[in-house]
């Protein structure tokens, strides 16, 4: 009875032409691959940016009605820097610019809202727009100090 496999003398291995076609094939994988990780940093990035923002209006309102003083949520337009006055502040990425309608004018380039002890606020909106077209916009109110974040994508 004869084996159902077949063993081929003479000829092993890949020839020159086969090895540079999976050669040419993992190198294009691999860029696809290198452009989806880099746009999902990106987008990581951004993602903390935005976090970071939100999260810093919301411990100023918690520390003013914590703390029974008023605390300003400051943007440093001259620096780019953005957080809670008196406290360390953050980096506004350079593809971002900020817009602002309604909040209050320190001055020396110092603008933001002031969050007060009884849970209110002095108000407005803050526009993040990005290089990307992406605009996230922020609306706090003056009653309750509620914080209302948007996305817009153009």
């Amino acid at each position: 009875m004869m084996s159902p496999f077949r063993i081929r003398g003479g000829k092993e291995g890949f020839t020159l032409v086969e090895l540079l076609i999976v050669l040419i094939l993992v190198g294009l994988l691999s860029s696809v691959v290198a452009v989806s990780v880099s746009s999902g940093l990106l987008k990581s990035k951004e993602w903390r940016f935005v976090e970071d923002f939100k999260g810093q209006l919301k411990r100023a309102r918690s520390y003013a009605i914590g703390n029974g003083r008023a605390v300003n949520f400051v943007i440093d337009g001259t620096k780019r820097k953005f957080g809670i006055k008196g406290k360390k502040l953050s980096d506004i990425p350079k593809t971002i610019e900020v817009s602002a309608d309604g909040i209050v004018e320190f001055g020396n380039g110092l603008y933001g809202v002031t969050f007060y002890p009884d849970g209110s606020s002095s108000g407005g909106e803050i526009d993040l727009s990005w290089d990307q077209g992406r605009k996230d916009k922020f609306e706090i109110g003056v009653i309750w100090a509620s914080i209302r974040h948007e996305v817009a994508n153009h």
